[in-house]
C-alpha cells in the first residue's frame, strides 16, 4: 500500500513511517523543510520525502498523488505557542487539515487517519475518559482539534472518503520537543537544570510511548474495522502524577538524593495558566483493544530510560509551522 504521512518528520510520524516500512509499505513523508532537516539522518533512504506546508495546496497535491491511505498528523502544536499564535493555529490545524481532505478527494485517496488529542475532552470529572465522553476543551489548539474531527466527518459525508480519528494522550519518545513535560524533565536534568512542577503537582496523566502511539497509527491505516471510528490511544491503567513523574525521571537519571523537583504553585512564568491547567486527565483505551486489537506495551520507566540513554530531544521549536 502506498502511504502518505504528513507531519512526517515528527516525533510520531517519524516511528510510523519507520513501522510501515518495516511491514512492506510505501512510504512518502511531507513535512516543512526545517523539520526534515532536523531529522534527516533518522530518515530511511527508501522513504520519499516532500518538502512543503499543508497551507500550501499545489505541493501537498503533488504529495497525494497515487496514495491509499493518509495519515495526517501536520500540525501546529504546544499550549504556549499556540495560544500566542492563535490566528496561526487555526489557519493550520483547521485550514490545513481541509486542504488534505480536499487533495484526498481529488487523487482518490481512500481514508485519512486523523490525529486529534486527548486535549479536546479538556476537565473531565469522570476518569478514564472514554471516547463518548462529551468534549470540554479548554484551549485553541483543542478547538482547532475537534474541528479537524468534524472535517473527518464531513467529507465522509459528502464525498465518501473514510477516516479513522486517533486520539493521542501525551504520547512522548524520541524527537520530541522539550516544550512537553517527560522531554523537559529529561533535558532539564541532564543539562544541570532544576525540574519545576507548576501548580501542587498531584495532577495526573497518562503518558504513551512514541512506538506504541504510532503501532496503534499504522493499525487503524491498514485495518478497515477502523474505519468511520474515533479511538482513545493512550496507556491509561497506570496513571502517573506530575510530582511521581519528575522523581522518576530524577531516579533512573542516578541522581536521586542530589536533585529534587521545585514546586511552583502559582504557574507563574508558566506556558500554562491555572485556568487553562489540566488537574486529572486519564484514558480508557478498550475501544482501541476491540478494533485494533492494540494495547500500549511499553513501561513509562523504559520509555523515559530511552529518552535518557539516547541525544534526542530538542530544546525549541526553532519557530517552525507546519
Amino acid at each position: 500500500m502506498k502511504i502518505l504521512v504528513t507531519g512526517g518528520a515528527g516525533m510520531i510520524g517519524l516511528e510510523t513511517s519507520r513501522q510501515l516500512l518495516e511491514a512492506g509499505h510505501e512510504v512518502s513523508v511531507f513535512d516543512l523543510g526545517e523539520q526534515i532537516f532536523r531529522v534527516r539522518d533518522h530518515i530511511d533512504k527508501r522513504i520519499k520525502v516532500y518538502y512543503g506546508s499543508i497551507l500550501d495546496l499545489p505541493t501537498l497535491r503533488e504529495a497525494v498523488k497515487g496514495c491509499e491511505v493518509i495519515i495526517h498528523l501536520a500540525a501546529m502544536l504546544g499550549v504556549q505557542r499556540t495560544e500566542e499564535n492563535m490566528l496561526k493555529c487555526i489557519e493550520t490545524n483547521i485550514n490545513g487539515t481541509q486542504n488534505v481532505f480536499t487533495c484526498a478527494v481529488q487523487a482518490g485517496v481512500r481514508k485519512v487517519v486523523f490525529a486529534s488529542s486527548s486535549e479536546i475532552y479538556g476537565e473531565i470529572s469522570e476518569n478514564p475518559i472514554k471516547e463518548e465522553y462529551v468534549p470540554q476543551g479548554k484551549t485553541v489548539y483543542a478547538v482547532t482539534k475537534l474541528a479537524g474531527e468534524e472535517i473527518c466527518k464531513s467529507y465522509k459525508q459528502g464525498y465518501g472518503i473514510e477516516y479513522t480519528i486517533l486520539r493521542y494522550f501525551n504520547c512522548y519518545g524520541p524527537f520530541q520537543t522539550a516544550q512537553f513535560v517527560i522531554p523537559k524533565f529529561v533535558l532539564n536534568i541532564k543539562e544541570g537544570l532544576p525540574i519545576e512542577i507548576y501548580g501542587s503537582g498531584t495532577q495526573m496523566r497518562s503518558y504513551t510511548y512514541v512506538g506504541d502511539s504510532a503501532r496503534a497509527t499504522m493499525l487503524a491505516a491498514l485495518m478497515r474495522e477502523a474505519d468511520s471510528q474515533i479511538l482513545n490511544i493512550g496507556e491509561g491503567k497506570t496513571p502517573v502524577s506530575l510530582l511521581d513523574l519528575a522523581n522518576m525521571v530524577i531516579r533512573l537519571a542516578g541522581k536521586e538524593g542530589k536533585v529534587k523537583p521545585v514546586i511552583k504553585e502559582d504557574f507563574r512564568d508558566c506556558d500554562r495558566v491555572k485556568a487553562r491547567e489540566i488537574f486529572m486527565r486519564y484514558c480508557d483505551s478498550s475501544k482501541a483493544a476491540k478494533i485494533l486489537g492494540w494495547t500500549a506495551q511499553t513501561p513509562l520507566e523504559q520509555g523515559i530510560k530511552t529518552l535518557i540513554d539516547k541525544d534526542c530531544i530538542f530544546r525549541s521549536w526553532n519557530n517552525y509551522y507546519h
